[in-house]
């Protein structure tokens, strides 16, 4: 207390040092936040991709059901299933009836046309719009099992997660089927692929033109030691989704309420820069790890495999094109809506 002139008694005001300390406080904490939150961003997009997509059945079917009519799946599948039919034609030419057996050489030769143009025809249907959707199905379950530890599903694939076109196959050796009995005037059934054994799948793979698994009427995507190195990320990522969906926009609020007034315009921009940097960042990884999966496939089905991975990851990319998007928005508007130098010089003066 300070005794004035007249005996009253004056409270010292608070420390300017204290005001200071207390700013750089607020400061700091609005950095760090900041930070956090740049950090996070990409994380939680991350997390939230694999929890939708990669480890979600019908996110999976759903990213992947579109390009059923892209070409390079039409290639490899019309590819894989006319070898298949061609092998299956040439393993029962011995035991068609005799007018078909004469056909012995053309089925080698031009009856590979006829069923390379019945696959045509069942893949512009909607019946192989069905069975696509299944197939993948099939493969998710054995990405899921392998990503989750479990490599029994791809044990009997030779360690492969495989999109199985034996339903394909089938309905198009029923087509075969029916031709040649057009052709001949009598009932021809040929074998289905499903009731071959596995030394018949390894001398069908061994007679097609085309290199095929030995498993019949499947096409390799990945071995499952290509999903070893993300296997943990991928797990660990998916389990803390939820929390980092919850502790991103927090910390981002947490770094605009800590600012002191005057900075929280600065604070907004260093999270939008912040945020659309480390998004290019995760992007150029996920770049990465889609080469690394498309080359660890086999040589023949590597464009397939790349479509499908591509689809996969499109969701990944598509989230974060947005966010970096509305980033450089809320960029743009804050530096829009930052004072003029002439407002600022004009504003020191009427304090001075």
């Amino acid at each position: 207390m300070i005794k004035a002139a007249y005996g009253s008694s004056i409270t010292a005001g608070p420390r300017p040092g204290g005001v200071a300390g207390e700013s750089r406080t607020r400061r700091a904490a609005a950095a760090v936040l900041a930070a956090v939150f740049a950090v996070l961003l990409p994380v939680s997009v991350t997390g939230a991709w694999i929890r939708g997509t990669v480890l979600s059945t019908d996110g999976y079917v759903a990213a992947v059901t579109p390009i059923a009519a892209d070409p390079v799946i039409h290639a490899a599948v019309r590819t894989a299933v006319t070898s298949e039919v061609d092998a299956v034609l040439t393993r029962a030419a011995d035991t068609l009836p005799r007018p078909v057996s004469l056909l012995a050489g053309p089925l080698s030769g031009g009856m590979a046309g006829l069923g390379g143009n019945a696959a045509s025809r069942f893949m512009a249907s909607q019946a192989f719009q069905r069975l696509w959707v299944t197939a993948n199905r099939s493969a998710h379950s054995q990405l899921v099992s392998v990503l989750n530890g479990d490599s029994r599903q791809v044990t009997s694939t030779g360690g492969k997660v495989v999109l199985n076109l034996i339903p394909v196959i089938n309905d198009v050796l029923g087509q075969v089927s029916g031709l040649l009995s057009a052709m001949t005037g009598k009932t021809i059934t040929l074998p289905s692929v499903g009731g071959l054994s596995a030394a018949d799948c390894e001398r069908i793979a061994g007679l097609a033109r085309t290199r095929l698994s030995s498993d019949c009427g499947q096409i390799p995507l990945l071995p499952a030691s290509a999903l070893a190195g993300p296997r943990q990320g991928f797990l660990v990522l998916s389990a803390a989704t939820f929390l980092l969906l919850v502790l991103t926009p927090l910390a981002g609020a947490g770094a605009l309420l800590a600012a002191p007034r005057g900075r929280r315009r600065r604070v907004l921009l260093q999270m939008a820069a912040g945020g659309a940097l480390t998004l290019a960042v995760a992007g150029i990884a996920m770049s990465r790890l889609q080469s690394s999966l498309i080359t660890r496939a086999e040589v023949p089905y590597q464009p397939a495999v790349g479509v499908i991975v591509h689809a996969v990851t499109n969701g990944f990319f598509t989230m974060s094109k947005w966010l970096v998007v509305s980033g450089i928005a809320v960029a743009a508007v804050t530096l829009a809506s930052r004072p003029s130098w002439r407002a600022v010089v004009r504003a020191r003066i009427r304090r001075g």
